[in-house]
């Protein structure tokens, strides 16, 4: 009897606590009563045994029967607490849950609305379809992919074409998303969502969904599904969504743009062809039609191999290229190149027009039609797609139609065509053929050599005439061959005419060249350009005829061979053109009764000769000068300039005062023992006026001036053409103030004893070899 009554006074307990808790679920309340009904009929079979073996156990049934209202009583009033938790549990559940089961359940349907947009975000099906119910259906109108879904249509078609079409998605919402309750455990999910997605075959053109939702979310066998979907999209710019970005169009019509300017670049730079060709598909083609020059042929170039062969053309055909590229609109008015862009998700294409592509080609050397410039004007459409694969604009299909314009047209003020030669600078000089002459403008020094005639086109030789040296400005003059850059040019004119026709000769015709100094680089030459019309001031036409051969020094060259009056382009190389002497120690001794004060000795290749830059002094050792000694022929030897004071030496004449005394040495030696087999061309900058120049050596024991030397003279020059020997020299000048009296020195070989002895007139006029 006890036991019972503490299973009674339990199940009150319980119900209590069930009471306690709110009956938040009810089937935990129905596990209670049917767990209570349980107890009861236990009981009621226990009473049903006692009583029908109460004649075995009378005392117990009295027991027994006096305990069953008892129990009966707390039965029923247990019954009556079950039906009135019942009650209140279904009052609960009609009128609603509390605020914080509300909140949990709101939180709930708010998270499978996200699950389900990250779902699509994540573009995996097993994302999405379990948050959806079998009876799920969907209305999207809109963008992407409008229509009507069921659950399976959903997955197959809509799920499927939006994670086949786009790679890469981000999702956010404008703003929280709106959750109400519109029913019994049913809930309303609002928001605009906002999707990036980059199209798979496309992934530059990046696209924003903007999509209002209503999500409706259902607790399902204790589960919230989404039940249906309400979805109303339209696509936006990325640049209407974020401030500043630019638009997708500009981006890739630039980037389309880019492309092709890259190619017409490429056709300036002249790149190799299959550097060119990487702006092409594989499969692409180039239609080329028009005017055309000799190495370039028209038609339709298919692959890349086909196109790459034009543009090998093209590189071999022109050694220069200048271009740009423009859109002409109907009233001439010229704009930058056109590009218009469709941005789709399965394939971008972009059109660029340049009506109005120009090229400047310069005709390589070697090439027909060399050295001429094409002006060619090509109407340029161009075609591209993005190749997502490579990730960048291909070139699939290009048309050139190409005119040849007039180059004067597109370069007003400059001729690049018609090889132009204007006078800047000019100096002349009236030579007498038994006197030579020497003329000096700007970094030039011209030596007509005594003897020299000019020849006329009659054959007729003039021994008075007009010799000029002419400075030119350049137009439409290029390089003769890779690696020569044409600075400027110079000619001679014989009587005012530069043409071939005219020669500078001796008295047997043969070529007397002028002797042309210039104060340049090694990395000068020239190059003899002739067959135009001179009319005084400019000369128009001709070209290039041969490169010429210079003797080279430091910072001079010299030229023995111009006999015609023509012109010569001076070009610069990058590296040295020829070789100057190398400097060197060579010990100096006295010589002749003079000290030396100072000397410049060089390392000299008789057979290519060289110039020697001493002081003021410019020595040319021509090609194929070699020493004779007493003993052998030297053709590889040390040159030296020396210096001497000139108070070592007395007056030469009466009114002259020595001014400059110098010889020449080699190997060290001031000697008239070895000569040379030609002369030493000298020019000294100095003044010229009443000026002369005298050979000093030895006579009768003395030392004295032996003889006065040949010069030519002009403004600040001083030249002679015919020193063999090297031995000593004394320029000297017109003594402006006349001393109180004439005595010169004379200084004999004794180093004991020297003799002074008054000179009455000078030394006689002597010229070694004529």
């Amino acid at each position: 009897m006890d036991t019972k009554t503490l299973g009674l006074t339990a199940l009150a307990v319980a119900l209590l606590v069930v009471a306690a808790v709110g009956f938040y679920e009810y089937s935990t309340a129905s596990a209670k009563v049917s767990s209570l009904n349980s107890s009861i009929q236990m009981y009621k079979s226990s009473l049903q045994a006692a009583e029908a073996n109460a004649s075995k156990y009378e005392s117990l049934y009295f027991n027994a029967s006096k305990y069953e209202a008892m129990y009966m009583a707390l039965y029923n009033n247990a019954e009556r607490n079950y039906t009135t938790y019942l009650g209140l549990y279904e009052k609960l559940s009609s009128s609603g849950l509390t605020e914080m089961a509300q909140q949990y359940a709101e939180g709930a349907a708010l998270d499978v609305a996200f699950q389900f947009w990250d779902g699509i975000a994540i573009e995996n099906p097993s994302d999405v379809l379990p948050l959806l119910s079998s009876n799920f259906t969907a209305n999207v109108l809109g963008s992407p992919f409008p229509g009507t879904y069921s659950y399976s249509s959903f997955n197959s078609t809509w799920l499927s074409s939006f994670f086949g079409n786009y790679e890469t998605v981000y999702f956010y919402t404008t703003a929280p998303p709106n959750v109400a309750r519109i029913g019994n455990s049913t809930f309303s999910v609002s928001a605009v969502v906002q999707f990036f997605v980059a199209p798979t075959q496309d992934p530059v053109y990046l696209q924003v969904f903007n999509a209002s939702n209503t999500i409706i979310i259902k607790l399902v066998n204790g589960k919230f599904l989404i039940t249906s979907l309400s979805w109303t999209g339209n696509e936006l710019p990325p640049s209407a969504v974020i401030t500043g970005y630019p638009s997708q169009h500009s981006m890739q019509a630039n980037q389309a743009l880019e492309t092709y300017l890259s190619e017409l670049n490429g056709l300036g730079a002249e790149l190799p062809p299959a550097q060119l060709s990487q702006s092409f598909a594989p499969t692409a083609t180039l239609s080329v039609a028009g005017q055309l020059p000799p190495a370039l042929k028209p038609g339709n170039y298919s692959g890349l191999a086909s196109i790459e062969n034009f543009f090998g053309n093209w590189d071999n055909y022109f050694i220069f290229v200048a271009e740009y590229a423009q859109n002409l609109l109907p009233n001439g008015t010229a704009v930058s190149p056109m590009v218009s862009v469709a941005l789709q998700p399965n394939g971008t294409e972009a059109v660029v027009t340049a009506n109005d592509t120009v090229f400047i080609g310069f005709v390589n050397k070697g090439e027909a039609g060399f050295p001429a410039i094409y002006d060619l004007h090509a109407s340029i459409t161009t075609v591209l797609m993005y190749n997502s694969t490579a990730a960048q604009w291909q070139i699939t299909y290009q048309d050139w139609n190409v005119t040849e314009a007039s180059l004067a047209g597109d370069t007003l003020y400059y001729n690049l065509n018609t090889p132009t030669f204007t006078v800047v600078g000019e100096r002349t000089v009236t030579v007498n053929a038994s006197l030579g002459a020497v003329i000096r403008l700007g970094n030039l020094i011209a030596v007509v050599r005594p003897g020299t005639y000019a020849e006329l086109p009659n054959g007729t030789l003039e021994s008075l005439y007009n010799f000029s040296l002419v400075d030119l400005g350049m137009q439409a003059v290029y390089a003769p061959e890779p690696g020569l850059t044409p600075l400027y040019a110079f000619a001679f004119a014989v009587d005012g005419q530069i043409s071939p026709q005219y020669s500078l000769v001796n008295s047997a015709k043969q070529p007397s060249p002028v002797i042309t100094v210039a104060f340049a680089p090694d990395t000068w030459t020239s190059w003899t350009w002739f067959g135009g019309s001179f009319n005084g001031s400019t000369y128009v036409g001709g070209s290039y005829k041969f490169p010429d051969q210079w003797i080279y020094g430091n910072g001079v060259i010299v030229n023995d061979k111009f006999f015609k009056p023509v012109i010569w382009v001076f070009e610069s190389s990058q590296t040295p053109l020829g070789e100057a002497p190398v400097a060197v120690q060579v010990p100096i001794s006295s010589a002749f009764g003079l000290t030396p004060i100072s000397a410049y000795s060089f390392a000299v290749n008789g057979t290519d000769g060289g110039v020697i830059q001493a002081g003021n002094i410019i020595a040319v050792i021509q090609p194929g000068t070699y020493i004779n000694t007493q003993s052998s022929t030297l053709k590889y030897y040390n040159f030296s300039v020396i210096f001497y004071s000139p108070s070592s030496v007395t007056a030469p004449a009466p009114g002259q005062l020595p001014a400059l005394v110098f010889a020449y040495a080699v190997d060290g030696q001031v000697t008239f023992s070895d000569t040379a087999t030609q002369p030493f061309i000298t020019v000294i900058e100095a003044p010229s006026v009443n000026s002369s120049m005298w050979t000093w050596g030895e006579k009768n024991g003395a030392y004295t001036y032996l003889f006065r030397d040949p010069i030519i003279t002009g403004k600040g020059l001083i030249v002679n053409l015919t020193f063999l020997k090297p031995v000593p020299w004394v320029l000297s000048l017109e003594q402006l103030m006349p001393p109180s009296t004439s005595t010169t020195m004379s200084q004999t070989t004794s180093t004991t004893s020297t003799t002074t002895s008054t000179t009455s007139a000078p030394p006689p006029s002597y010229t070694w070899g004529g």
